[in-house]
């Protein structure tokens, strides 16, 4: 098993090969950005993977996968992977499909958030 800083550094590290990342928290854990698009969040919950709406049904079909849901409703285009059966080879192919479709996605602005400047502007 990996532990949670290894998996975010991985993800993180195959963001920064398409643009700017960061980490914030999110989801009540910690998630990786890249262009300020959601990539990825690691919680209690487990790790949640950004892998867009037409891939969505390949990435279910995966053992230990379920969807997000908000208020009982699937957010179709994320879904959640137990980190507790993830090795390194699974965890690359999970961070390309969605490192793949966040950097096809265009990036998104800085912007202030509760009157606090953004972590570009410090």
């Amino acid at each position: 098993m990996m532990d949670d800083q290894t998996i975010l550094t991985l993800i993180e590290a195959d963001a920064g090969r398409h643009g700017s990342t960061s980490r914030i928290a999110m989801f009540g854990g910690t998630a990786v950005l890249l262009g300020g698009n959601m990539v990825a969040a690691l919680s209690e919950s487990g790790l949640l993977l950004r892998v867009g709406k037409d891939r969505h049904a390949e990435a279910l079909a995966r053992p230990g996968t379920r969807s997000m849901e908000v208020r009982g409703k699937p957010m179709e285009g994320y879904v959640y992977v137990d980190p507790e059966g993830l090795d390194a080879p699974a965890l690359a192919q999970w961070s390309a499909m969605a490192v793949g479709h966040v950097a096809a996605l265009p990036a998104k602005a800085a912007r202030q958030v509760r009157g606090r400047r953004s972590f570009e502007e410090r």
